[in-house]
């Protein structure tokens, strides 16, 4: 069985990409609170965006 999910991207005030991850659809963005500690950063889901194994850093895949 699949599960659904979203890829996430996660970029910081210059909207650089720091990271982009592969997290279960029905995660709540409020639970990514604590990558505030980041600093000033924001989420972007990505309608559509085919699924990878692992994590990506610096927008590398």
């Amino acid at each position: 069985m699949q599960f659904k999910q979203n890829t996430i991207q996660i970029l910081d005030a210059h909207g650089q990409i720091i990271t982009t991850m592969v997290l279960p659809a029905n995660i709540k963005l409020t639970q990514l609170a604590p990558l505030k500690i980041l600093g000033d950063i924001s989420v972007k889901v990505l309608p559509g965006a085919p699924a990878f194994k692992g994590l990506s850093v610096g927008g590398v895949l």
